[in-house]
């Protein structure tokens, strides 16, 4: 297919997407998710490069295997952004090697969420969690999660003995009407006991590794809680 037929929106709709601010955050080599599906995983691709148009060429990192998507698919793209996070509707222009390469370009206005420094919430009841910490076989489910924040989350642990600060956890969270879990890998930051409760503990998990999609996911929430305890206070 000849560059001119993928060539994207027009000015007027690529000033409504705010294109110049997206394809600052495209630089080549970024690496973004692309889910292809609500039903199927983010995939990790790599930015080539970017045209005006507007239009962004990007290729699957080695060793992910792709669904075969067909040209016009509707995917979402989630960008790492260095202040900001931000989630972008795309449509497939053009695939190659079953999806190795993808031509994408913008149909909608990013969902950009500012960044707050240090902002944590306390969370809902109905928040639920898993975790499994460095070598231990149990894996402990959600008696409750205290609060949570884009860059770690706080849990209350029904454990044997204290869980040593710097040990590494592997944590899914699933939160209030999200399809799907949160998935992170992250580090105890504190472990201290709750109240008189024997073998009950308050642990502090510091995010390490945590997807764009899944950061997106807990961006959203935080800001749709904080708005909502905002209108109730007025």
């Amino acid at each position: 297919m000849p560059i001119a037929s993928i060539m994207g929106k027009s000015p007027n709709d690529a000033k409504l997407i705010d294109w110049p601010y997206i394809k600052k955050l495209l630089q080549p080599g970024t690496q973004v998710d692309v889910q292809f599906s609500d039903a199927d995983e983010p995939l990790p691709y790599t930015v080539v490069m970017t045209l005006d148009t507007p239009l962004i060429f990007c290729r699957a990192i080695e060793d992910v295997r792709l669904p075969f998507v067909e040209e016009g698919a509707t995917p979402m793209m989630f960008i790492p952004a260095t202040r900001d996070l931000c989630s972008l509707r795309v449509v497939i222009k053009q695939q190659a090697d079953n999806c190795a390469y993808l031509a994408l370009s913008p149909i909608a206005s990013a969902q950009i969420l500012k960044r707050r420094r240090a902002i944590r919430i306390k969370s809902a009841d109905d928040i639920s969690y898993r975790v499994r910490f460095e070598g231990k076989s149990n894996i402990y489910k959600g008696i409750a999660v205290q609060d949570i924040g884009r860059g770690g989350v706080g849990l209350l642990v029904y454990a044997a003995s204290p869980i040593q600060e710097g040990m590494q956890a592997e944590i899914e969270i699933v939160l209030p009407q999200a399809s799907e879990k949160a998935c992170a890998t992250g580090s105890v930051s504190y472990c201290i006991q709750h109240g008189n409760l024997a073998r009950m503990y308050r642990i502090g998990i510091r995010f390490t590794t945590i997807s764009p999609r899944d950061k997106q996911m807990i961006a959203m929430y935080i800001d749709s809680s904080l708005k909502a305890e905002k209108s109730s206070i007025t």
